[in-house]
């Protein structure tokens, strides 16, 4: 069993195509998320889009007509295989928001939430007579471990050993392993990912509205960011291009110190920036969520992105400060 007594069924909304263009089929799980929503938006004019949705009709407002949607069900989950048989490429985003307080029922739905649709996904692929041309993972930057150094990490520095996140993202990755030699696999190890009313930069811009915002602890930590246009980018280019496989770090090229980032996110709003906020009192109210997401922070670098030929739009934090808020200043 794949699902730890749990299997999924997807059977076609309404609005799935009656036929499809394996080569310009794109089935995204997770769709309806933060970057989900805005791949969706933007491979939707270029390859015809179905999201798998727990609840698609009430998501079906989320996007236009030229969307499709299936609905994903905890029955049978061999009614996926069709699906995929007709697809170019399955892309995985879905899993339970890490950014609220860590209890022990928070924990698990992180961990579950993506395991599950792991497991749902290679289940499916290995079944498949004809199999996707490509299947990309969403992962995560946790896999690095989250101890501050100086030492620029890239997709061939180790994997951390210790923290919730690295060990749910190990686990994360690991779980497509069986279907690697069956058809190619990439996994997104992103970074912070920044848009102006969306994702956890409008949680850190409330405190500078109020006059309030400054550094987590030190100060010290990396924060190794992405913009959202270069996100989606990035999973589009390396969707598109048949040479990539393996992991590949979706970070900006020039990482920040934490102070460097609340410097320039106080510059672009035209507020002051504080002493900002004790780490002490951080670890009090988020316990060990305070050191894995706020405190530490490495100093990430996307060799492999640049070295296949990616330019990203936003490679400096004040460009990307500069695109998210001087229509909004």
């Amino acid at each position: 069993m794949f699902l730890s007594g749990t299997s999924i069924i997807v059977y076609f909304y309404s609005t799935q195509p009656k036929t499809t263009n394996r080569m310009k089929h794109v089935v995204i799980v997770g769709g309806t998320g933060f970057i989900g929503r805005h791949l969706v938006n933007s491979l939707k004019n270029d390859w015809q889009v179905t999201v798998l949705s727990r609840n698609p009709e009430k998501n079906k407002a989320l996007f236009d007509s030229s969307v499709h949607l299936a609905k994903l069900d905890a029955q049978n989950q061999e009614m996926l295989v069709p699906l995929l048989e007709q697809t170019y490429a399955v892309i995985n985003l879905a899993g339970e928001n890490v950014g609220s307080r860590w209890t022990k029922a928070k924990k698990e739905a992180i961990r579950n939430s993506r395991l599950d649709t792991d497991h749902l996904i290679v289940h499916a692929v290995l079944m498949c007579k004809q199999k996707p041309a490509v299947v990309i993972q969403g992962s995560g930057m946790g896999v690095y471990g989250f101890e501050t150094t100086d030492k620029a990490i890239t997709e061939k520095s180790p994997l951390g050993t210790k923290g919730f996140l690295t060990e749910v993202g190990i686990a994360h990755e690991e779980a497509l392993k069986p279907i690697e030699d069956l058809t190619r696999v990439v996994y997104l190890r992103t970074g912070l990912v920044l848009h102006g009313t969306e994702g956890s930069l409008p949680q850190m811009a409330a405190t500078f509205k109020m006059f309030l915002g400054g550094p987590m602890g030190s100060g010290r930590q990396w924060t190794s960011w992405i913009h959202i246009k270069d996100e989606v980018r990035a999973i589009r280019f390396l969707m598109e291009n048949e040479k990539a496989s393996g992991p590949f770090n979706l970070t900006a090229p020039h990482p920040v110190r934490n102070s460097d980032f609340s410097a320039a996110l106080g510059k672009a709003m035209h507020r002051p920036v504080w002493l900002g906020t004790p780490a002490a009192f951080l670890r009090l109210v988020m316990k060990d969520m305070a050191d894995e997401l706020l405190l530490e922070g490495l100093n990430i670098i996307p060799e492999r992105l640049l070295e296949e030929g990616f330019r990203f739009e936003f490679g400096y934090i004040e460009e990307a400060f500069r695109d998210l808020y001087s229509k909004r200043s």
